[in-house]
């Protein structure tokens, strides 16, 4: 056991991924400017969620600042990532629409709604969201956090 024991050690303090691995120097900045331009193709794409969290006018608590989360993962394991989307909601009262939402990936660049048929669609304060196998039966798990 305690010839094992070094080796083992050793290699638990340098790291599994450090092992043959050298470091690479870091490139320089080019110096020329970022000319990026983004396009919100969002609705033409068929997410038309609407983003709520907090009134719009001020923000008083932590939770109406931080937005929530998304998780793009392949839910009917056709090989095409989906996209679900958490929503917030006010303290004067939950705006329509402001539910939780899962969108099937059409594989044209577009997306179809179908909260309803999954039974997503929850409101309330949604905080982030993570996907594993927590049964292990081999399908992606979501695990969605609230506040409050």
């Amino acid at each position: 056991m305690a010839l094992l024991g070094a080796p083992l050690v050793r290699a638990w303090a340098q790291g599994v991924s450090s092992r043959g691995v050298k470091a690479q120097p870091r490139g320089k900045p080019s110096g020329l400017p970022f000319n990026a331009c983004f396009t919100d193709v969002a609705s033409q794409a068929g997410l038309h969620a609407p983003l709520i969290y907090g009134p719009v006018e001020h923000k008083t608590y932590i939770m109406e600042t931080v937005g929530c989360g998304c998780a793009f993962f392949d839910y009917d394991n056709d090989g095409w990532l989906d996209v679900f989307l958490l929503s917030g909601t006010r303290f004067e009262g939950s705006p329509e629409g402001a539910i939780n939402r899962l969108y099937h990936n059409n594989r044209d660049g577009t997306f179809t709604d179908v909260t309803e048929k999954s039974g997503l669609g929850r409101s309330g304060w949604a905080s982030a969201v993570a996907l594993g196998d927590y049964n292990n039966d081999g399908f992606d798990d979501l695990f969605v956090t609230y506040w409050g």
